[in-house]
């Protein structure tokens, strides 16, 4: 595969499966790479592991569509009073957290599928959606539980920090604290909503793998 130099950048994130996850972002430029995507590169995870990493037209887009209508429209209305700038910084700071929230759902899911033996070659980020392309062939039961509930509580997790940041901040600040609030409250949704047994939530495909545990059904191939 062609590879034109790149340059990294070091990003530490929190562990998810795997005992230590040190994140370099390394820009690919691709020759065939599909006109849609805004971005390519390849996420380092450990020293024997790394997922390709697209950002799609559609993920930019929906960044651009949350913060004007955050801007614009809500936070105007619920915070009257601040100055225009500081509506359009914090969509922008919240838009961006939410989009990088969407972003560790994805790597709950490919950290558990890695440490459970599975390969994962690619995440795509959408937006509002991703996708995750694992290795097919046979699967526990068991191992697709973990793997579809570390995402939901990815979302947990970074409700949970986001949480204790808010917590922390100055009460005289309202800005800053509402850009920790805001994604504190859509990922604790996010992830309630993503832990409910109805397909195609995460949460439902754990459910098909608990009937199969119960049901003692052997190994099955999934996506």
């Amino acid at each position: 595969m062609f590879r034109a130099p790149s340059q990294q950048v070091a990003l530490q994130v929190l562990p998810l499966a795997l005992p230590y996850v040190s994140l370099p972002f390394t820009r690919h430029p691709r020759r065939g790479a599909p006109q849609s995507l805004l971005w390519s590169g390849w996420l380092h995870i450990g020293n024997h592991h790394r997922i390709e990493l697209n950002l799609h037209v559609c993920f930019g887009l929906t960044l651009v569509a949350v913060t004007f209508l955050l801007a614009q429209a809500c936070l105007p209305k619920l915070f009257p009073g601040w100055p225009t700038a500081s509506y359009w910084l914090v969509g922008a700071a919240v838009a961006g957290l939410d989009g990088l929230a969407g972003l560790f759902h994805e790597l709950g899911h490919a950290g558990v599928a890695m440490a459970r033996g599975r390969g994962v070659s690619h995440i795509t980020l959408y937006g509002l959606s991703a996708a995750v392309r694992r290795s097919g062939g046979p699967t526990r039961s068991s191992d697709q539980v973990l793997i579809a509930m570390a995402g939901p509580l990815s979302h947990l997790l970074v409700a949970s920090a986001l949480w204790v940041a808010w917590n922390a901040l100055p009460y005289d600040n309202e800005p800053l604290r509402v850009v920790a609030g805001i994604p504190a409250l859509s990922n604790f949704v996010a992830g309630v909503l993503n832990l409910l047994p109805v397909s195609p939530l995460d949460g439902g495909r754990a459910a098909r793998a608990l009937m199969g545990i119960w049901l003692r059904v052997g190994p099955t191939a999934i996506n």
